[in-house]
């Protein structure tokens, strides 16, 4: 249907051909296609349709951004009218940018603009500078481990599984897509490892368990693929709910939904158990993705600056990531006062 369009002037909608909705238009049904081959997800498909569509109804002096012309958008009409419109972090109009590239890519193929992409020009400045207020909140808080053994306690009062995927989460560190499409396979009691091998991924007709790649896009190997050990607390928890879960089989999930098959979101975990134990033990509501930030505080108490095993355990691609992250929290008051012994005495002797 796209070439058809192509080959009688770009018509692929009601939008007049030319105009930045046709361009829209052209780039959707080509990232349908690609979904459809099974070139993108259809999580990432709806990321980038909901990114070309948000961009519009914008106000281009007056008039819906996509009734305008291809050949009269300019690099300072997006930086200068339209930037200005999104009351989103920098990040996420960054993702949203791309798929208005594409979109001009293909109007570029189709002679509706300039020789030049005008969106490819268009350049955001992050600011840098938020003051000491904004800088001092924005900083990830370090969780102590009396809160943690609170936490778990209180989940852990939850029958079934929905409270054992708290106290998992917070012992294991895996992310909700791991955990979610998590088989009893995956665990090896002997060991004491759980094996993190399958994550949920998005296709049309939901979320499936699906083998995590053991390459990234840069042909390194993925460090997602990993084994993290597990407590004798968490295995006899594990054990205990195996023998009374229906769905028990190897490839049966371990935190199953009543029907067994896997949980799409976090949701039911957040609502019947994470937030009520928060309530409990005196703590502000958590996101799902807190209780990896708990592990990570467990962690650095065992193994102090050994950001490396850190990065390991967290599924973490670089060693860089887990720096970002978590390196404020390390706290060596010995090595502080050594050094500045040492920078003394450079000083004065």
């Amino acid at each position: 249907a796209l070439i058809a369009a192509q080959a009688t002037g770009g018509v692929v909608s009601v939008h007049d051909a030319g105009t930045v909705g046709a361009a829209l238009d052209a780039y959707i049904e080509k990232t349908e296609l690609r979904c459809e081959k099974g070139a993108i997800s259809a999580g990432h498909r709806r990321n980038l349709v909901d990114g070309a569509n948000a961009w519009r109804d914008l106000d281009a002096n007056g008039v819906p951004f996509q009734a305008v012309k291809c050949v009269d958008v300019t690099t300072a009409l997006v930086e200068d009218t339209l930037l200005p419109q999104f009351t989103v972090s920098v990040k996420t109009i960054k993702e949203k940018l791309n798929p208005l590239k594409q979109a001009f890519d293909l109007a570029h193929k189709l002679s509706w603009c300039s020789h030049v992409n005008p969106i490819r020009q268009v350049k955001l400045e992050e600011i840098k500078y938020k003051g000491e207020a904004a800088a001092e909140a924005a900083e990830l808080e370090r969780f102590a481990l009396p809160e943690i053994r609170n936490l778990i306690a209180a989940a852990n009062n939850y029958g079934g599984a929905d409270g054992l995927a708290v106290s998992f989460a917070c012992q294991t560190g895996l992310r909700f897509g791991e955990q979610g499409a998590l088989k009893w396979k995956h665990l090896d009691f002997d060991r004491k490892v759980v094996r993190v091998r399958v994550a949920l991924r998005a296709d049309i007709t939901g979320s499936i368990a699906a083998d995590i790649p053991k390459m990234t896009k840069q042909r390194k190997r993925s460090k997602s693929v990993r084994n993290v050990f597990l407590t004798d607390d968490i295995i006899q928890r594990l054990k205990e709910w195996r023998l009374k879960s229906k769905f028990s089989g190897d490839n049966d999930f371990v935190f199953c939904t009543s029907l067994g098959t896997s949980q799409r979101t976090s949701d039911n975990w957040r609502k019947r158990v994470l937030h009520p134990s928060c309530k409990a033990v005196g703590i502000p509501n958590l996101r799902w993705h807190d209780l990896r930030h708990f592990f990570a505080s467990i962690c650095l108490e065992l193994f102090g600056n050994d950001l490396v095993r850190v990065s390991d355990l967290l599924g973490h691609e670089s060693v860089d990531t887990t720096r970002s992250i978590y390196g404020h929290w390390i706290d060596d008051a010995k090595r502080d006062a050594n050094d500045a012994d040492k920078l003394n005495s450079a000083l004065w002797g």
